[in-house]
């Protein structure tokens, strides 16, 4: 036992003081942070200039209940969208389009939505635009239109739109879980799914760095010919073990320190990022069952790391050995994102 503990204290030794464990540690919990404050800075970010777009509408009905839906309003009350209805006939649309594709390079105005007179039939538009990646503004130009030609063919249809919107009007479902003693806590998809994601991601890389970590120091010290001295006073049960309990203990170290901060991030996350707040806003206790994971995980995956870098003798031949244990760590990966696509599926224990 004694052996064991000298080869414990000897890893961990030389991975905590190293510059990289410093370095990670330190700048994990600041680039949580940096995460959870892009929301709120993007919020803080948001200008008070208008949204100018023109519409070319060959159906002549689309616009005016088109200007009634984007009827927002910026901080100062004025029009969050500025609309103009350019009117033109069929026979010169491109060279109108042109035009207006000219002006939004120009950057005189913001975009163009092009709404041609076979929509109630093929329902297509066109938006065009030097950003097209503003997800918020496709989404209400998408949204606001197919309302309205929705709308109009029901209407043609002979039915009252009211009624139908009435009967067809989307269900809102509010998501309560029950904790343990019977006691409800309202929590959302979102809330749920982005804790998941954040520690499934945190074991992910703490599994694999620790992992590999074991597999290229065996490898190394088996280039180098120093395991053939460490084996010379303990036997490979004690080397192993060794290696695999004292980078388990750095480890711990590091989620110890993470832990630490994630406790400050719950209890003040609200006050510091207003817009993420509810995103952090999980029991201090799930960061034991945290560790616990960690421990079961990593004796899995430490044992087989450890079993490659005692089969290899170089680096490429270990990373090429490793990479169906790197494999069984992405599946938890991958049935998130099943889990999220498919909502419907049979919950996973």
């Amino acid at each position: 036992m004694k052996k064991i503990w000298t080869l414990i204290k000897r890893e961990y030794k030389e991975s905590v003081f190293k510059k990289s464990f410093i370095i990670i540690t330190i700048l994990t919990p600041f680039l949580m942070v940096a995460l959870g404050l892009i929301p709120s800075l993007l919020l803080m970010m948001e200008t008070d200039e208008p949204v100018r777009i023109h519409v070319v509408d060959q159906t002549n009905f689309v616009f005016p209940e088109f200007a009634k839906a984007l009827n927002d309003t910026l901080k100062d009350g004025s029009a969050e969208y500025i609309l103009k209805n350019i009117i033109t006939k069929p026979d010169v649309i491109e060279s109108v389009l042109n035009e207006q594709k000219q002006l939004v390079e120009n950057e005189s105005i913001d975009g163009v939505v092009y709404i041609p007179h076979t929509i109630i039939k093929e329902g297509k538009i066109q938006y065009f635009a030097k950003n097209v990646g503003n997800f918020s503004i496709n989404q209400r130009i998408k949204n606001s239109i197919g309302k309205i030609v929705t709308d109009h063919r029901i209407h043609q249809s002979g039915l009252d739109p009211a009624i139908i919107n009435k009967l067809t009007k989307r269900l809102e479902m509010k998501t309560i879980k029950i904790v343990k003693g019977g006691e409800e806590s309202e929590r959302g998809f979102m809330e749920e799914y982005f804790t998941t994601l954040i520690f499934v991601l945190i074991l992910y890389m703490t599994l694999i760095l620790y992992g590999t970590a074991i597999m290229r120091s065996i490898v190394q010290e088996k280039t180098t010919r120093i395991i053939e001295i460490l084996l010379s006073s303990t036997n490979p049960f004690q080397l192993m073990t060794g290696k695999i309990i004292g980078q388990g203990s750095v480890g711990l170290t590091q989620y110890l320190i993470w832990a630490l901060f994630g406790i400050g991030l719950v209890l003040f996350g609200g006050n510091i990022m207003p817009a993420s707040g509810d995103y952090f806003n999980f029991p201090p206790s799930l960061f034991i069952y945290f560790v616990i994971y960690y421990i079961l995980g990593y004796f899995v995956y430490a044992v087989l790391f450890a079993a490659i870098g005692a089969m290899t003798n170089s680096d490429q031949e270990a990373q090429q050995l490793s990479f169906p244990v790197i494999m069984l760590l992405i599946v938890p990966l991958l049935l998130i994102g099943f889990l999220v696509k498919n909502p419907d599926s049979p919950t996973i224990v």
